[in-house]
């Protein structure tokens, strides 16, 4: 039977020690840098090595976060960093910038790589890109179901690793610009503000409207089993540390359980009240037994609610006192919660007829101390059990056998034998001597080898070979006890040190740039493109796989030979349209293509093969690892631009990714003045007008929200910002920027820099709209040297252009 690694969640010490002692065969962690929770306590690089050694010698591996994109002006320093890691021993490092996994493996190749799930890899193409890098270890995005996994599984052998408990992100991790643009704060840095957490309004409807429940599969523990997952995670290295033992120690059982007896796994109520308990918005399995709609949201509760334990009778102002009736038992200490809200009380007293008490059970009727007033009926939850969480309170009990042989004859050195199996250690001693009184006893020597106290051993098994008489100072056994013991512990831990070369950061050779940069537009219609095409565009992007339109809005009407084309052969109309107007025509790829081989339309051999060139487009768009895998694989001469999607930060992404393409579009959370640092590395392309997503979503939000359909959908957050919301034809959500983006007066600042090619995004826009905007951007490229104001535009942004991200 294949047996999953079960891989915890650790924020700070106490977290690593609750890991390691309730069970856990890998844990992982960051530091203070280059990690995607910057928020948790994280360890400096003292602390990183000693965590790493407290869990080798323990036997439990450990894995480094160094998961966030990484700046330009920041190689140095990871480079530095990742060095520290590799000679400190880390089994592995979590990366998602594919810049640093390619200096990894060029640099640190004895230091193994795990793909982050903010790498957003979703189909066996996307593995195979990352296998021919040298990755490991692939952490799947969270929306796959248990069929995908395995059928991944199956095509490319590689180490899965899934989440399978724990806090779930409403956008597919590593697509999220949601907080970046909203506050600067970026999820992809690891500074994530949660805005999916936040209130909104859609419409009549609101409440917490892109909440996720938490993910929750410890019932289906035997098919994540059979499905040949290499590692169960746990989500949660912002939790406490009794988070941390409860929920490894859970899983801890439930697969042991399942091993030792399949046909009577089990979760025992037991084990289903601790997971609530301890923290939940609700369960959910996620999408591993398919698209869960509406069950997989809550929409009502954004934070812990832990168990409902009663409802609220009544509430005094003048005492400030609310009455709660219980359906289970509440004690001084324990957390509560009422109703909807995001906070929450310690409970310091307990009223019964008066009479104050430490403890109330079922169906008692109480009176708690409360600052905030209630309403009569609302629902009262425990968030925080004390009972519980003292008996998940840290301590040290894991033990390892030793075995021990002493040896001690008159005037010969006294040697001490240690063994844990793996490693041996002998040591030797001062010389016995002929006992003038009172020798020492067997006995005596192994009571003295068994006192192996607070350290992480216990003696299986002592043999003693000594002569008869002798004497031997008890503090000699002693000492020689305690020096073997330290001489295993770091043998245990010194095993994995490595000494590794410091990775070097070339500048390389630089490029000189055109005079002036093309023009590209980014559309999702038949109008739109003509219109960028008759309007000075140089490339246009056109994906068929467009937003659906809103019940309330009129389709563009199409006349009878332009529909045929549409109807016929999409592709070839938009293809041979561009054709006779000079102007190249790439096919757009949509970010989310779960199976690849399936796309038998969009990715057909003529669309594809540049011999068959009346059919063939002049390039694509590329999306996502396995779209450029798959391309690439069809054909290798294919002309390619990689999107932003693949939020390209640095030199070393940009130089490895133009391999592959001629030209990449540099991440939008950039500042202009990092843009001119890297465009001297080669072709770049840039976002200066449009509106984009900040978040890809599998859940059909609109559907969820409006089973009977709605027009336009529009998202308004507590601040009064309105971000449009856009579904796809599989359904996807995209959440639209609030503002749209307008470079226009900074078209001559983008050409001196050096960028390459500036793109609109005009997948939202009609015919007037995109044509308008692509004849500006012509002739601001074309005249750079004449000043323009978009003062007369509306409500705009220059996105991180100015002003950059954590």
């Amino acid at each position: 039977m294949h047996i999953p690694e079960l891989l915890a969640p650790v924020g700070s010490k106490e977290s690593l020690i609750a890991a390691v002692e309730n069970g856990a065969d890998a844990v992982y962690f960051g530091g203070t840098l280059f990690s995607a929770r910057q928020y948790a306590s994280n360890f400096d690089r003292e602390e990183l090595e000693w965590a790493i050694d407290h869990a080798h010698a323990r036997m439990v591996r450990t894995y480094v976060t160094v998961n966030t994109l990484i700046k330009d002006s920041e190689l140095e320093e990871a480079a530095s960093y990742l060095h520290f890691l590799c000679n400190a021993g880390a089994d592995a490092v979590i990366v998602q910038d594919i810049g640093i996994l390619k200096l990894l493996r060029e640099q640190l190749p004895d230091l193994p790589v795990h793909a982050s799930t903010q790498m957003t890899i979703h189909n066996a193409e996307g593995v195979k890109f990352l296998q021919e890098m040298g990755v490991k270890r692939v952490v799947l995005a969270r929306e796959m179901s248990l069929d995908e996994i395995m059928r991944i599984k199956s095509e490319t052998g590689i180490e899965i690793e899934t989440f399978i408990h724990g806090a779930l992100c409403f956008s597919y991790s590593g697509q999220c610009l949601l907080s970046s643009m909203i506050g600067g704060r970026s999820g992809n840095r690891g500074y994530c503000a949660q805005p999916c957490r936040k209130k909104y309004r859609a419409g009549e409807v609101e409440g917490y409207l892109l909440s996720p429940k938490d993910l929750n599969m410890s019932e289906h523990i035997p098919v994540l089993m059979e499905a040949g997952i290499d590692s169960f995670k746990i989500e949660g290295r912002m939790k406490r540390p009794e988070y941390v033992a409860g929920v490894v120690r859970v899983y801890r059982r439930l697969i042991d359980r399942y091993v030792k007896e399949p046909s009577k796994f089990r979760v025992t109520d037991e084990e289903k009240h601790t997971l609530r308990q301890l923290f939940n918005r609700g369960f959910t399995t996620g999408y591993f037994l398919g698209n869960p709609g509406s069950e997989l949201m809550s929409r009502k509760y954004p934070h812990n609610r832990g168990t409902q334990i009663g409802s609220v009778v009544d509430y005094e102002p003048r005492k400030k006192m609310v009455s709660i009736y219980l359906k289970a038992q509440l004690r001084a200490g324990d957390g509560i919660g009422i109703g909807v809200r995001d906070t929450g009380v310690t409970v310091k007293g307990i009223f019964i007829d008066k009479k104050m008490v430490n403890t109330a059970g079922q169906g008692s009727t109480v009176k708690v101390p409360l600052e905030d007033e209630v309403e009569t009926g609302e629902p009262v939850f425990k968030t925080y059990d004390s009972l519980l969480m003292a008996s998940l309170e840290v301590k040290s009990i894991r033990k390892f056998p030793v075995k021990m042989r002493f040896k001690t004859h008159v005037d010969e050195p006294i040697e001490l034998w240690i063994s844990d199996g793996e490693n041996d250690i002998n040591i030797q001693g001062s010389s016995a001597s002929q006992a003038e009184s009172k020798p020492i006893s067997k006995n005596s020597i192994v009571e003295q080898l068994k006192k192996l106290g607070n350290t992480i051993f216990e003696a299986q098994e002592i043999n003693v070979e000594m002569d008869e008489n002798i004497f031997i100072p008890v503090s000699e056994i002693n000492s020689l006890r305690r020096e073997g013991i330290e001489r295993l512990l770091h043998v245990r831990t010194q095993k994995w040190k490595r000494q590794c070369s410091r990775p070097m950061i070339s500048v390389g050779k630089k490029i000189v740039k055109p005079e002036k940069p093309i023009l590209s537009v980014n559309t999702g219609s038949i109008e739109t493109f003509e219109a960028a095409v008759d309007s000075g565009a140089d490339v246009v992007y056109i994906c068929n796989e467009s937003f659906v339109e809103s019940e309330t809005k009129k389709k563009p009407q199409m006349n009878t030979d332009k529909r045929r084309f549409v109807e016929t052969d999409y592709y070839c109309y938009v293809i041979e349209y561009g054709k006779k107007k000079g102007v190249k025509v790439f096919f757009n790829t949509p970010r989310i293509i779960k199976n690849i081989s399936e796309s038998t339309d969009f990715f057909s051999p003529q669309r594809t093969q540049r011999s068959q060139s009346e059919l063939a487009p002049d390039g694509f768009l590329a999306a996502s690892p396995g779209v450029l895998f798959h391309i690439k694989d069809q054909n290798p001469t294919m002309p390619l631009v990689l999107d932003y999607s693949f939020n390209v930060f640095n030199r070393l992404t940009l130089k490895y990714l133009l391999n592959y393409s001629q030209r990449i579009t540099l991440s939008p959370e950039l500042t202009l003045k990092e843009i001119r640092n890297l465009t001297s590395y080669g072709s770049t392309e840039c976002i200066v007008h449009g509106n984009f997503p900040l978040m890809v979503s599998e859940h059909d939000l609109t559907r969820g929200l409006f089973p009977k359909g709605a027009g336009e959908v529009c998202l308004k957050d507590e601040k009064g910002f309105v971000f449009p919301v856009k579904t796809d034809l599989l359904g996807r959500t995209y959440i639209m920027n609030s503002r749209e983006l307008l470079m226009i007066e900074h078209v001559p600042d983008l050409i001196n820099a050096g960028v390459d090619c500036l793109r609109i995004e005009a997948k939202t826009y009609d015919r007037e709209t995109t044509e308008r905007i692509t004849r500006a951007y012509r002739d601001a490229i074309d005249n750079c040297q004449a000043k323009r104001k978009c003062s007369d535009l509306g409500e705009y942004t220059t996105g991180h252009y100015f002003r950059g991200v954590l």
